[in-house]
């Protein structure tokens, strides 16, 4: 049994306890326009690149990029760890739960491209870099909880 390349168990557990405050710091950036003062950076210098209004703000605030990150290493934490029992079984769990989440990924942005246009595709883009992860999460929890579920009712 090859498990060498998950992370223990305790990782899925940091997991849990980091999605909600930076999923809610995401939100709150997206669509309250809230801001984390300590994560400003001013920048007097101007640039003689011809890209300053681009990459070389005077004043640029992070926030957005530090609850992403969160948000993607909250998902790669409850994703990419051990279960309290892990086996076989479970791994070829993990490996359906994985097609499942590209086939959907793929359903998903079929559709999107489809559907949206100019910076509606843009933010749709934005959130469908975590459908993977979630439709794997919520996939091999569920078929987790179905299994168990059906063996303490034996």
């Amino acid at each position: 049994m090859l498990t060498k390349i998950l992370l223990p168990h305790r990782f899925q557990k940091i997991g849990w306890i980091m999605i909600l405050p930076f999923s809610v710091l995401l939100f709150a950036v997206n669509y309250l326009t809230f801001e984390l003062s300590w994560l400003s950076i001013s920048n007097s210098q101007p640039s003689n690149d011809g890209l300053s209004g681009f990459f070389d703000p005077d004043k640029t605030n992070y926030s957005l990029e530090f609850a992403l990150i969160g948000v993607f290493l909250a998902l790669f934490l409850i994703a990419f760890s051990k279960e309290k029992q892990e086996d076989e079984y479970i791994q070829k769990l993990r490996l359906d739960s994985l097609l499942v989440a590209f086939y959907a990924n793929t359903f998903i942005l079929i559709i999107g491209t489809l559907l949206f246009y100019g910076f509606g595709y843009l933010e749709f883009m934005g959130y469908n870099m975590f459908t993977i992860q979630i439709i794997f999460i919520a996939r091999f929890k569920w078929i987790l909880y179905q299994q168990r579920k059906s063996i303490l009712a034996i």
